[in-house]
């Protein structure tokens, strides 16, 4: 399950809204006769290998390219 905590700030009509993401909360539920310490290496290389947590934890850039009235005669 994934908990998102996010907040706003500022006015759409006054041109300084802003939107933040505060946090996410994980957790993580599995049912396996296997040794909790083969689990917890089996999370542990999943979450070293997730791009959207690393995106979220680093400094990703983002690049954003608008097309306007694209296509029209």
């Amino acid at each position: 399950m994934v908990k998102a905590r996010f907040h706003e700030k500022g006015s759409v009509l006054k041109g300084d809204a802003e939107g933040f993401c505060d946090g996410f909360e994980i957790q993580i539920y599995i049912d396996s006769e296997e040794e909790q310490s083969a689990i917890s290496e089996l999370i542990r290389l999943a979450r070293q290998m997730c791009f959207t947590e690393k995106a979220l934890l680093g400094n990703t850039p983002v690049e954003v390219n608008e097309f306007i009235n694209q296509g029209k005669d």
